[in-house]
């Protein structure tokens, strides 16, 4: 049904909250079924596949898409989301023991922990989204996410401040956690990303037509 004029913007307004709130709740419901840490970042991979699906304006069945992106990246997902963890911890332990320390030695090793943290912010706030439009290994994909983060500064900065943003809104509205805690930074994600993360898949299926087109002329 098209309706237009402000009642269409109100009707597509009130589609897209009720939207919203159902990919949250089949995160959190999916997230449960994964134990929780480990249906966490599987979770987050069908919800951007789904936001991804709606705007691009794609026929899309919301429990059955979402199920069949979760099980499909299940595995990977949780080798990403330990190596994140694992190198999130040392880069904390390594921060406290600099603190912890003085001198010409200590100036060295604080701007050179700075620059991993830089480079290792950038890969978490790719590597998930990564994942929703490429299909490489796991290392690739996070070689993949930095070189990405690192060649789009200005998107980059775009989404780590849209986060805070919906941070300070969600935690001055905590009502709204159940229903659009995860699925507004996930819409945030896709509207940001999609552009740049579109384009190298694109490029990606490229050059998987040409080489398959060579082996085939071989």
């Amino acid at each position: 049904m098209q309706v237009g004029g402000v009642a269409g913007g109100i009707y597509k307004v009130c589609d897209w909250l009720m939207k919203l709130a159902i990919v949250n709740l089949l995160w959190i419901a999916f997230t449960v079924l994964g134990l929780g840490i480990f249906g966490m970042f599987p979770a987050t991979v069908a919800l951007l596949t789904v936001l991804t699906r709606w705007i691009k304006k794609e026929e899309c069945k919301v429990v059955s898409s979402f199920f069949l992106a979760y099980k499909k990246s299940f595995i990977k997902a949780n080798m990403l989301m330990v190596l994140t963890l694992v190198v999130g911890s040392v880069l904390a332990m390594n921060v406290i023991v600099v603190q912890s320390m003085s001198g010409i030695l200590h100036v060295f090793l604080k701007y050179g922990l700075l620059c991993l943290f830089v480079m290792y912010t950038i890969v978490a706030l790719y590597v998930i989204p990564m994942v929703t439009y490429q299909s490489h290994g796991v290392w690739m994909t996070i070689k993949m996410a930095f070189i990405t983060g690192a060649l789009h500064p200005v998107r980059t900065g775009m989404l780590l401040g849209g986060f805070v943003l919906l941070y300070f809104v969600l935690r001055s509205i905590p009502g709204m956690i159940p229903f659009y805690g995860v699925s507004l930074m996930g819409m945030w994600t896709v509207v940001v990303l999609a552009p740049i993360l579109s384009g190298e898949q694109n490029e990606s299926n490229k050059e998987k037509i040409i080489k398959s087109r060579t082996v085939a002329r071989a």
